[in-house]
């Protein structure tokens, strides 16, 4: 036999539940672990993902409070975007200023666009991912 409605509290309107302990009512709040079990699933792109995981273990509070807040996977992906644009541009300067000798050459092509990319993800970690805020 349930209560009416007028007799709950707003957070049981809401579908909120409380736990009975020495006649104390305590909300049932559920954010920490069950929400980072979930977050922890979600593929939210490389740097986003690579933020994420810098954030949790270097910054835990921030991390939780995004968490809490409903915005850690929008943050990240607004990271992998802004860090792919960054990546994207740097590489193309780099091979802009390094042309091939060949340029016929599938493998010098190859080891220029590599040593591109290597230059531009150090730039993207060192000034996006792990300095995002």
């Amino acid at each position: 036999m349930g209560r009416k409605k007028e007799e709950l509290s707003i957070f049981e309107q809401m579908g909120g539940t409380y736990t009975e302990k020495d006649g104390i009512l305590y909300p049932n709040i559920f954010i920490g672990e069950e929400e980072t079990e979930t977050m922890q699933n979600v593929f939210l792109g490389k740097y986003g993902d690579l933020w994420k995981k810098y954030l949790k273990e270097n910054q835990p509070e921030r991390y939780y409070d995004l968490v809490c807040t409903g915005q850690l996977k929008q943050k990240a992906a607004e990271v992998n975007e802004e860090a792919n644009e960054l990546l994207d541009r740097i590489m193309q300067q780099y091979l802009q200023k390094h042309k091939p000798g060949n340029p016929d050459s599938t493998m010098e092509m190859w080891q220029l666009r590599e040593q591109a990319k290597a230059t531009a993800e150090e730039v993207v970690l060192h000034d996006i991912v792990y300095c995002y805020h």
